[in-house]
């Protein structure tokens, strides 16, 4: 349950980057905290899912997992990047 909160989230975040883009989303990067407790593989799977089901097709998904406990990010999943194309 958690997990997927944070990916719907993430996506809702994505969503809201690129408002009014005609153009697909092609890549998405993702950064997991060391002290998230989440799986780099969940973020992936449940972004690729979401895409799917909201979009229609599945973007290619690239989660980073930081080994960084004093990050100040460390407890979530950042957003890093978004790729359009057509």
């Amino acid at each position: 349950m958690h997990e997927s909160a944070i990916i719907r989230d993430l996506m809702a975040r994505v969503e809201s980057e690129i408002d009014g883009s005609q153009e697909k989303v092609v890549t998405l990067r993702f950064r997991v905290g060391a002290l998230s407790g989440i799986g780099p593989g969940s973020i992936e799977q449940g972004a690729r899912h979401y895409a799917f089901e909201a979009w229609g097709y599945e973007p290619q998904v690239d989660v980073e997992q930081s080994s960084d406990h004093t990050d100040p990010n460390a407890l979530g999943v950042m957003l890093v990047s978004i790729g359009l194309g057509s």
